[in-house]
């Protein structure tokens, strides 16, 4: 339940603007390093591509949006309270860890346990907030959580471990984005 002195729209903007860089980021480190595919490599290979320009382009953008995250992150729990306030501090803690992933690269000490942690508080903060979205009739933004903890959990299970992870990058981004809206038109 929003609290209704409390604004989230700008925390909304932010996590819009986070969800749209990583997704640039994404998509210019993978087209600059023609070595990596989707779904056969880990989407943190690119921080240790041989590709100057990927690299330091995916490291740069988990540096950028592991900021924003923690922002959106942190102005959503201000601004909710319950699950939805959870929602909140669990994105915050994995803007934190998608900074991390920018510093610790892939094949590093603690990079798996930084990423596997980054993956299950988003998985969790996108049901304590599918939650709170069911029980206060926001049902498109209920559907997005299911959709996108199903289509992540189905990739982890049925097709492999990178593919499992894209699709879950992907769900989250556009998870983020349904919810920066909810955020700023709530």
């Amino acid at each position: 339940m929003k609290e209704e002195n409390r604004s989230a729209a700008g925390f909304g903007a932010i996590g819009l603007v986070a969800a749209f860089i990583f997704s640039i980021v994404w998509v210019v480190a993978a087209c600059a390093d023609p070595s990596w595919s989707v779904g056969n490599d880990y989407v943190s290979q690119l921080g240790v591509s041989d590709v100057t320009l990927t690299k330091n382009i995916f490291n740069y953008g988990c540096f950028l949006v592991g900021v924003l995250m923690f922002v959106y992150g942190i102005g959503k729990a201000y601004a909710y309270r319950g699950a939805e306030c959870a929602s909140g501090m669990l994105v915050a803690i994995a803007g934190v860890l998608l900074f991390l992933i920018g510093m610790i690269h892939s094949g590093q000490d603690y990079h798996g346990i930084i990423s596997i942690l980054l993956f299950v508080c988003l998985a969790f903060a996108i049901l304590a907030a599918g939650a709170t979205d069911a029980k206060e009739g926001r049902m498109l933004n209920a559907a997005v959580c299911a959709c996108v903890l199903v289509a992540a959990a189905i990739s982890f299970a049925g097709i492999s471990i990178e593919m499992g992870e894209a699709v879950m990058i992907a769900g989250s981004l556009a998870w983020i984005i349904a919810d920066s809206l909810k955020l700023i038109f709530d």
